[in-house]
């Protein structure tokens, strides 16, 4: 069997989304992956030839960890370890150290971080996989009643922007045309095996500002927009990520009522861990309202099909929202904060 090269095993360690950390014997820093730079939010550049205890100041229990790897030569697992990582910030981690002999010197240990709230947030979205998969079978029942209206619908508008021969209001009825030939072309997809992807260069400010007239049109009141201008285009289906946003911002508007406030803003966002996978670069859509926010006895069911708050919902646009944002590797999820509730999608840049 041929060894692997060092710059294939450097390669293999980076795309890990496990936290690696590789000590020597005298419990210096000698190497850190990319996750691992994120979870202590320091750079490789920065951190790199320090001793433990540099490095975690405020977490001691991780140098006497490695102290007690080094002594005992044998490999170990502390589940649940409390790591205080200065700056009010701490990450609850299961360590796994693994002490590497080597003769005439110390040796080396090997320590792999896993962060529990990420594990739990990763099993979390593998159990809303199965579910989304199995709700997609059903709305594919669905999606054969609603074609039928959908006809009926356009040809309406069509009618009636004849009518108005010429009128501003026929800005109205080409909104409800293009709606109407966007949910077919959605629903035929969705009737198609795995509701298969078109990806293409997407410009997610165009696809903001398009789901944003919208909902104005649909709602009558002003959406907020905070964009961060500089974010370049992103490889996504256009369609899925159209009506995943309308989704999302129709949820929020439906939210806080009349008198409520709604804002989307874009950002880019940095070494992110997306479904398990880590990137570099991520796009972040924040989708923000102050209304009273998702009740605490579905907040951790939110996603799920059929789970809603209204008395005439449907339970399914957040729902179909994550399925769709996952279908662009991306993921969705959703905070209450300073009386805000906030549902942010991240989709990758690279």
């Amino acid at each position: 069997m041929n060894s692997i090269s060092a710059e294939r095993a450097a390669y293999l360690l980076e795309t890990l989304y496990t936290a690696v950390l590789v000590f020597d014997g005298e419990l210096r820093l000698t190497g850190i992956n990319t996750a691992g730079e994120h979870l202590l939010l320091a750079s490789s550049r920065k951190i790199s030839g320090l001793p433990a205890s540099d490095i975690l100041p405020a977490a001691p229990g991780f140098t006497e960890m490695l102290e007690r790897a080094r002594q005992s030569g044998s490999a170990f697992t502390e589940w649940g370890m409390e790591l205080d990582l200065g700056q009010g910030r701490s990450v609850t981690v299961d360590a796994v150290v693994t002490p590497v002999p080597e003769e005439g010197r110390g040796g080396e240990l090997i320590v792999e971080l896993i962060d529990v709230k990420s594990l739990v947030r990763a099993r979390r979205d593998e159990q809303l996989t199965v579910l989304h998969e199995a709700a997609r079978k059903s709305l594919q029942g669905v999606a054969h009643e609603i074609k039928n209206p959908l006809g009926g619908l356009r040809g309406a508008a069509q009618l009636l922007e004849r009518e108005l021969n010429g009128s501003e209001l026929t800005e109205y009825t080409q909104i409800i045309i293009s709606e109407a030939d966007r949910l077919r072309n959605l629903v035929e997809r969705m009737l198609a095996p795995n509701g298969r992807r078109r990806p293409e260069r997407v410009n997610i400010h165009e696809v903001l500002e398009y789901v944003i007239s919208v909902l104005e049109a649909e709602a009558g009141r002003a959406v907020e927009r905070d964009y961060d201008p500089s974010l370049p285009s992103l490889e996504a289906d256009r369609e899925h990520l159209i009506q995943a946003l309308l989704n999302v911002v129709r949820n929020a508007l439906q939210a806080t009522g009349p008198a409520g406030r709604v804002w989307v803003r874009t950002r880019v966002r940095r070494n992110s861990t997306i479904t398990q996978k880590f990137w570099k670069l991520a796009l972040q859509i924040e989708v923000v309202d102050d209304g009273p926010g998702v009740p605490p006895e579905i907040a951790d069911e939110i996603f799920y099909p059929l789970v809603t708050s209204r008395a005439d919902g449907t339970g399914l646009g957040l729902s179909i929202a994550q399925s769709l944002i996952q279908s662009q590797q991306g993921a969705i999820e959703f905070e209450r904060s300073e009386n805000r509730t906030v549902f942010r999608i991240l989709l990758p840049l690279e």
